[in-house]
């Protein structure tokens, strides 16, 4: 019995060694096992699917970095080319740059998930015997896609043109119609956010704004008034007189506005279309007279206005547009009274009735230069100066020339004699420099002459030269002012008529600065001999306004004299 169980313990202890060694096996082997599958798992996990496509681009079996590289290089010529937008039948287009546009490719992103370790066997499977088919993905940068969109959508947009029709010198000019268009910019983002990178070209709607004035609606207006408008003259008819009036005489004052249904409707300036009908009908209605102040046998006379008729203003607009289209093309227009600008009252209440200013300057005998005077003075004799109203010798006389009866005479130039026609004015200019003085005028403008002219009193004298020199002043009472100027005996008189307002005195001050010219001995022809040589000097005149003894305000007016030059002629030829 005991030999027994010591060989059932030895059988025992055979079976238990021998089911260690199998399960040692087996540990073994699912060891093996395992470590194989994990580095397959590994294996498989550097590379994408054997059958996997991007964008229909063959990545099978690559690596991640491998297969990244290959569809940069793939795609980049896709990605980066510009995406060009037709918009509809216009005729334009928007091109638009992807990586200026905030458009690129997610080529890291299309990758994911492609490769990578896992145990997973089904991952496992599909990497050794699945297909993976993906497109590309894309980042897109909104703000700066809408951007570009836009800029570019803002070049080829176009506002509504109404369309119009004006007149031209009376011919009918036409500017066409037309339709505004846009693009909207939130569906072409999105349109274009879609494509990339598979569409470079695409068409895009444009919304088209009709204007308001449309091409039928011109159309309409030339047909019905703007060509039988301007295709001949129309009569103006006042009484028994006819006139007629051209298509280019309305043409400045006739236009055609839409109203609110964008109809083009003519409508004539009535301000404009009437100072054109008055001034063809003075060629046969009498017309107004201001009064006038003029002198008569040497005293001031009031020439009563007259009144006179002019075509009713209120009327001209309405009865001209009707005729522009009627077959009769004639405006039959009614005459009214029109009023003078001045009346007799209005001129005699001006208060020209005495001479409140008079001054006389004598000159020496020299047949030309006298002419001048008298020519010079028989312009300016009769000037009415209305209150407020700037006298202007070189407005009154203009250029002194031969066809007004000037000669040559002496003028000074560079501080020496010379001739030139109209020489002598500046005795005239001094005579109404004077009379303005004590008329108490405004002293706008006034030179004195370079060196002192002893016939002309210190100070307030006035030379003057066309166009550069002139003399002005003005009127600043509030009455008329009706100069006289005259020549007889040797001397220029010069008078103001008006009603007195100031007593006015000068003042002279004393001489200051004194000094003396040079010795110049001229050997040319043209030379003209100043054997004086009048010494140079500062001198100031006072100008004092009184009203009733009282001294209401005074002026002073300082003139500094160069010193005339002792110039001697030894040309026995010079001129005299």
């Amino acid at each position: 019995m005991a030999q027994s169980r010591v060989v059932e313990s030895r059988a025992t202890d055979s079976r238990a060694t021998e089911s260690r060694a199998m399960w040692l096996r087996l540990l073994a082997a699912t060891v093996i096992l395992v470590a194989a599958y994990v580095i397959l798992a590994l294996v498989v996990g550097r590379q994408v699917p054997a059958r996997a496509t991007v964008e229909g681009i063959d990545v099978g079996g690559m690596t991640q970095q491998v297969a990244s590289a290959t569809l940069r290089r793939e795609l980049e010529t896709t990605a980066t080319a510009p995406i060009v937008v037709s918009l509809a039948d216009t005729g334009r287009s928007i091109r638009i740059q992807p990586a200026s546009s905030g458009l690129a490719l997610d080529i890291d992103g299309t990758l994911e998930g492609m490769a990578g370790f896992s145990l997973n066997p089904v991952r496992i499977w599909e990497h050794l015997m699945g297909e993976i088919h993906r497109p590309v993905l894309t980042t897109v940068d909104a703000t700066r896609l809408r951007a570009a969109v836009d800029s570019g959508a803002k070049a080829v947009e176009t506002k509504p043109q109404d369309g119009t029709v004006t007149f031209p010198a009376g011919k009918v000019s036409v500017t066409p119609a037309g339709v505004g268009t846009s693009v909207d910019v939130s569906r072409l983002v999105a349109q274009i956010s879609q494509g990339y990178p598979r569409t470079t070209t695409m068409s895009a709607d444009v919304t088209r704004t009709p204007p308001q004035v449309t091409q039928d609606k011109v159309v309409a207006a030339v047909r019905s008034f703007a060509t039988p408008a301007m295709s001949a003259p129309i009569s103006l008819v006042v009484g028994d007189r006819t006139a007629p009036l051209l298509p280019a005489q309305v043409a400045p004052a006739l236009t055609m506005v839409a109203d609110d249904t964008g109809t083009l409707r003519p409508t004539l300036d009535g301000a404009a279309i009437g100072r054109i009908v008055a001034q063809l009908s003075t060629g046969f209605l009498p017309q107004p007279q201001d009064a006038r102040i003029v002198l008569q046998n040497g005293v001031p006379v009031v020439l009563p206005a007259v009144d006179g008729l002019q075509v009713d203003p209120a009327t001209v607009s309405d009865l001209v547009l009707k005729a522009l289209t009627d077959p009769k093309r004639t405006a039959t227009l009614t005459a009214t009274a029109a009023k003078p600008t001045l009346s007799t009252d209005q001129a005699t209440a001006l208060g020209v009735t005495s001479v409140i200013s008079s001054f006389d300057s004598a000159f020496p005998v020299n047949p030309s230069r006298t002419a001048n005077l008298v020519a010079a003075s028989n312009t300016i004799n009769g000037t009415f100066l209305a209150p407020g109203a700037t006298f202007s010798l070189n407005g009154i006389l203009g250029e002194r020339t031969a066809d007004k009866g000037y000669q040559e005479g002496y003028v000074i130039e560079g501080g020496r004699l010379v001739k030139g026609t109209g020489g002598g004015i500046s005795q005239v200019s001094t005579v109404v420099y004077n009379i303005a003085w004590f008329a108490g005028g405004d002293l706008v403008e006034h030179t004195p002459h370079s060196f002192y002219i002893s016939r002309y009193p210190e100070g307030r004298e006035a030379t003057v030269y066309w166009p550069t020199i002139d003399n002005k002043w003005k009127n600043t009472s509030k009455y008329g002012m009706l100069i006289q100027m005259y020549v007889s005996d040797n001397q220029v008189h010069g008078r103001i008529w008006s009603t007195k307002v100031y007593d006015v005195e000068a003042q002279q001050g004393p001489r200051s600065n004194v000094h003396t010219g040079r010795d110049i001995v001229d050997a040319t022809a043209a030379c003209v001999p100043q054997p004086v040589g009048t010494p140079g000097f500062d001198v100031t005149v006072t100008r004092v306004f009184t009203q009733n003894g009282v001294v209401v305000r005074s002026e002073d007016y300082t003139t500094k004299y160069d010193p005339e030059d002792r110039i001697t002629c030894t040309n026995p030829n010079h001129a005299n």
